[in-house]
Order: C-alpha cells, then sequence, then structure tokens
C-alpha cells in the first residue's frame, strides 16, 4: 500500500489543529455549566469535558545543546567513567607509595 505525500497528514499543522479543537470544545462545555450554575454539575463538568489522543506519536527533535561555558570542557566526561576512576585510583596509590619510600629514606 502506497501513499503519497498528499495523503500523508502534516504532523505539527495536525497536533495544533486538533488540540485548538478539544480545547475550544472543553472551554464550551465549561461555559455552559457555569451558566446553569448548578455546583453538582459544575464537579461533574470535568468528566464531560472531551479528551481526545492529538498526538500522532511522533517526537518533536531535541532542543540544540547550548553554547559551553567559558572555561568549560565541550562533549562527554571522559574522566567520569570507571575506567579513568580505577586508573586515577592506581596512579594515586603508586604515588603514595612513592611519598612513603621517599620519607623513609
Amino acid at each position: 500500500m502506497s501513499r503519497t505525500e498528499a495523503d500523508l497528514l502534516d504532523t505539527p499543522a495536525h497536533r495544533k489543529r486538533t488540540r485548538r479543537q478539544v480545547r475550544h470544545a472543553a472551554k464550551a462545555t465549561l461555559r455552559t455549566v457555569t451558566v446553569d450554575g448548578d455546583p453538582d454539575a459544575l464537579e461533574d463538568a470535568d468528566f464531560s469535558c472531551p479528551r481526545e489522543a492529538h498526538d500522532l506519536g511522533r517526537k518533536t527533535s531535541p532542543k540544540p545543546r547550548g553554547e559551553v561555558k567559558p572555561g568549560r570542557r565541550g562533549g562527554f566526561k571522559v574522566w567520569k567513567t570507571p575506567y579513568w576512576k580505577r586508573r586515577r585510583a592506581l596512579w594515586a596509590q603508586r604515588n603514595r607509595d612513592t611519598r612513603r619510600v621517599a620519607d623513609a629514606e
């Protein structure tokens, strides 16, 4: 089954349009309930307001990353990985041993 470009929905426009329709219907429902003045009807207004899924299941792209603050490194923090934590611990132990030997002499 092939679909032409004309058959495909314009996702952002569809989402905006259907969301606007649902919002308008909810406002109209609430206006009629508040005009009646019945306190029980106002409590049940939440159930009478339309709730429809307006999203087609596609998410928009994530926001682009902001600029790196001055003095900061960009990218992945490799020094926080387990490999580098282990490596730094080995270096620290080696340096402690070297200092201990130098102090003993």
